[in-house]
């Protein structure tokens, strides 16, 4: 159906979802959320990888191998591009539609003062954590 594989922008109102591995210590109840959270991994160079809460549940985003499981932290589309974050939608094909990048915030310039500025700025718009949700290997 077009307009549903995962292609079309992505709206102000969309909710979208940050999985974070349990075992690297960068969220608890007292200080909340790291902007390490956001940090980008070795595989995301066109950006660091969130979920489209209109594709997948964070049921879906947590499932992962991880000996100690996965928190989700869940975003407003509208907040990033409020902070000038741009959202782009990467379907995975032939997997579910459901990923979106953000290229402002990749492997390569991960380093730079603006990363660590936009990963503050994440840190911060992040609505709320879920989880912890146990780990999976489905």
């Amino acid at each position: 159906m077009p307009g549903h594989d995962g292609t079309e922008p992505v709206t102000r109102d969309e909710i979208l979802y940050r999985r974070i591995p349990a075992s690297k210590g960068w969220y608890d109840d007292r200080n909340g959320v790291s902007p390490e959270a956001f940090d980008p991994r070795k595989n995301e160079t066109g950006g660091i990888s969130l979920f489209r809460s209109k594709y997948k549940t964070i049921q879906e985003v947590a499932k992962g191998p991880n000996r100690a499981g996965f928190f989700v932290a869940v975003l407003r589309a509208d907040d990033l591009i409020k902070e000038g974050i741009r959202i782009v939608p990467r379907p995975d094909p032939p997997n579910v539609p459901g990923p979106v990048e953000l290229p402002g915030l990749n492997c390569e310039n991960r380093l730079t003062q603006e990363a660590l500025e936009r990963k503050v700025s994440l840190a911060k718009l992040c609505l709320r954590i879920e989880g912890p949700f146990p780990p999976s290997t489905d």
